[in-house]
């Protein structure tokens, strides 16, 4: 469908399928509060239960491009969440799904390869996805899952994999399963947004960062006879990059950022006792996500080696909260350059 063949109840619903870079998609339709958050810029119909996306990579973003690594490439969460607001615009425009919809994250993964594709040039990334989606009915045939499979291309050259797996309630009914969780309801993260809690944060160059604020670990801890790095999760809860909105628990991207900064503090001292020249580079996530992470809580977070003598380095990190993990993420990590 082209510019001029969109209709005006599309228009007025917001839906607009078309395939381009110009604009960005209606906020409302990929959960988001913020338009600065949203980079998808269109999508089209391939199929009853396929379709394609677009979107524009930022270049000056103070999360997604705040990494020191040289030279600098397009950051895989921030391809993830493309996945994720592309995966959910699909949702609503292709299957009619409410806009009164939460979508919550069981598991998902990205894998990502070309990295000379990957590099940050002088204009924003133009980034196109291809999508099947696979829907779980109940007995009122109502979707209660999807699935997203999703390919990655800059332009003709394939980039990398995707996957999302969510399930679906209406948002009142979201609500009340949060409270017969907790037996309460839970507190929103406007509540939390004082200092006091980060006040053993890493510093932001062990994890790759210039900005203090999208640091989100604390009392971090190596333990070189065990080869695993233990650490408190502690995001600053003002940070719009992470916290677009209100949220009653920890988000999927902060424990996602949480595993990436874990396993390059594991990486960086394993391999050089903390003199690198700096942090290594993500390549994989896979995560999956077995409960909410509570934000009136402590969550440790544990970081071990799965594959510590090959290259990329396969590490796991373990999310606990009151004695129950809560998330397991794997990541694949190639390691840092020596000092000199």
């Amino acid at each position: 469908m082209t510019v001029s063949e969109i209709t005006p109840e599309q228009e007025k619903s917001g839906v607009a399928e078309t395939l381009g870079f110009h604009r960005t998609v209606d906020r409302r339709l990929v959960h988001r509060a913020s338009v600065a958050e949203v980079f998808v810029t269109g999508m089209e119909r391939t199929g009853d239960l396929t379709f394609r996306s677009a979107a524009q990579l930022p270049l000056s973003h103070a999360y997604f491009n705040d990494h020191t690594g040289t030279p600098a490439v397009h950051d895989p969460l921030l391809l993830l969440e493309i996945c994720r607001q592309a995966s959910i615009y699909g949702a609503h425009a292709q299957l009619d799904i409410p806009l009164q919809t939460t979508f919550m994250v069981n598991d998902w993964s990205i894998t990502l390869r070309h990295a000379d594709a990957l590099l940050v040039g002088p204009k924003p990334g133009e980034l196109i996805l291809g999508e099947v989606m696979t829907p779980t009915y109940d007995r009122r045939n109502r979707i209660t899952a999807l699935r997203f499979d999703i390919t990655l291309h800059f332009g003709d050259q394939p980039v990398g994999e995707a996957h999302i797996r969510v399930s679906s309630a209406p948002t009142a009914q979201y609500a009340s399963l949060r409270y017969m969780q907790r037996g309460s309801t839970p507190p929103m993260t406007s509540a939390f947004r004082s200092p006091g809690h980060r006040r053993d944060a890493e510093p932001p160059a062990g994890v790759g960062r210039g900005n203090p604020a999208n640091v989100v670990l604390s009392e971090t801890a190596f333990d070189a006879r065990q080869g695993t790095l233990t650490a408190v999760l502690a995001p600053d809860y003002g940070n719009s990059g992470l916290f677009d909105h209100d949220y009653d628990h920890i988000p999927a991207m902060v424990l996602m950022e949480a595993a990436r900064q874990s396993a390059l503090l594991l990486t960086t001292h394993s391999a050089t006792g903390g003199a690198a020249q700096g942090p290594g580079a993500i390549t994989a996530f896979e995560a999956s996500f077995s409960r909410f992470a509570e934000l009136d809580a402590p969550v440790r977070v544990v970081a071990a080696f799965e594959a510590r003598q090959e290259a990329p380095h396969r590490i796991s990190v373990a999310f606990e909260q009151s004695d129950t993990t809560v998330a397991a993420i794997r990541t694949e990590v190639r390691p840092p350059a020596p000092a000199g």
